[in-house]
């Protein structure tokens, strides 16, 4: 069995008498990208905030690195990097100069650890401008250099492409793959956008209403995962009774009146074309898909989508 960076087990935080997060284990292994999934307001900062000690654990216990987190703090937060929401800087000094004191603040000994940071996440070294200048997406940068700049072993990001475009995006997964395959980093993160979880995690912890309710590698989630023919018909109350009445126990999912999912792939789909249409049914579409971990997450909550 690997070797946990970060094993949770029954995790729980309860505000008053709302709880925040509900009995979460999840298990984040060295060398690997655990994407915790969830709309917003799911517990998924809660999580990370009681990981770094930046809110108290109410149940529950946290080992990082195989320890218990308490009375280890001073041992174990220096070699973590995080950001948990919006990165706090001074507004009235440049990138260069915050990265600056925060070394300082760290006792960052590598004297190019600034200008190693920026380059990787693509900012200008020494220039002018300020931060309360910059953009949503330069600023979501600048945390993530700041986060790596003193190399830690372990990264915990949250939502970390808020705010930037395509090739930003495109750019910053590039980087957290490198360091996670070639640099052996743990790397925890959290979004709400699955296809770039999809692209960017080798685990997943699915979070929904404040619970985990599910916890998988994505290969074994794409293993899981099953094709099915997609038809759009002009009535799908109506095909569901024709098919019935075709081939007795046929598997299916009606998802509105016009759309249908036929997960029996058994099924010739040229047949249940001619089927439909000489029973009166219009047939818009049919072709053979592949579930994406979108259609997973909607199966697994009931229905809910993610945004």
């Amino acid at each position: 069995m690997d070797e946990y960076v970060i094993e949770t087990e029954q995790l729980t935080k309860v505000y008053g008498e709302q709880t925040a997060v509900d009995a979460v284990s999840i298990h984040v292994k060295k060398g690997r990208i655990y994407g915790l999934l969830g709309r917003n307001g799911a517990g998924k900062t809660t999580i990370m905030k009681m990981v770094l000690g930046l809110t108290s654990v109410t149940s529950g216990q946290i080992k990082v690195f195989g320890k218990k987190m308490k009375g280890q703090e001073k041992k174990i937060y220096p070699r973590i990097g995080a950001i948990i929401e919006t990165p706090g800087f001074y507004p009235n000094l440049t990138g260069t100069e915050n990265l600056e004191i925060f070394a300082k603040l760290r006792g960052t000994s590598c004297p190019d650890a600034v200008k190693n940071a920026l380059e990787v996440v693509g900012l200008p070294y020494r220039d002018k401008k300020l931060f309360s200048k910059y953009s949503l997406g330069m600023k979501q940068r600048l945390g993530i250099a700041n986060a790596i700049m003193h190399d830690p072993e372990l990264l915990i990001l949250d939502e970390p492409i808020n705010g930037l475009d395509p090739i930003g995006i495109a750019e910053i997964r590039n980087f957290l793959q490198d360091l996670s395959k070639e640099r052996g980093k743990a790397i925890l993160i959290s979004s709400h956008i699955l296809s770039e979880i999809d692209l960017l995690a080798d685990d997943i912890g699915v979070i929904h209403n404040v619970r985990l309710l599910e916890e998988s590698s994505m290969e074994g989630l794409r293993r899981k995962n099953q094709k099915y023919i997609m038809f759009r018909v002009s009535s799908t109350a109506t095909a569901a009774q024709i098919l019935e009445q075709k081939y007795g126990t046929v598997k299916y999912r009606i998802e509105d009146d016009n759309a249908m999912r036929i997960y029996d792939m058994s099924v010739d789909i040229s047949v249940v074309n001619e089927i439909f249409i000489t029973n009166g049914v219009g047939v818009y579409e049919s072709r053979v898909c592949d579930e994406s971990l979108e259609d997973y997450f909607k199966e697994i909550t009931g229905g809910v989508g993610i945004a």
